[in-house]
């Protein structure tokens, strides 16, 4: 069984009503809605923290991929929505796929 623990916490009321209706749509109770929002809140804080550190040259595509959870075609795909290019040429990327064979 998982351990858990209890958080008192107050929302406002936009941020409450975000809840309760994505416990409607979802049919679950409130606190499974918060549940999921507070992880899915944090896989895409992130995957844009760790963008942002890409776009710097600060960490690669296989360090998002792990640390939000994605693949890596996944993470490059997001690079790709926001316009981050790669700085690694066609070359580099074949001989890196070759030397992972």
């Amino acid at each position: 069984m998982m351990e858990v623990e209890f958080l008192g916490a107050r929302l406002e009321k936009d941020i409450m009503s975000i809840v309760e209706k994505t416990a409607q749509e979802e049919h679950v109770d409130k606190t499974k809605a918060l549940k999921e929002l507070i992880v899915l809140g944090r896989k895409q804080y992130l995957l844009q923290k760790y963008l942002h550190l890409y776009q710097e040259g600060k960490c690669s595509l296989d360090k998002i991929a792990e640390t939000v959870g994605i693949t890596i075609t996944e993470a490059m795909q997001e690079a790709v929505k926001l316009g981050i290019r790669s700085e690694q040429t066609i070359a580099e990327y074949r001989k890196g796929l070759e030397w992972l064979k």
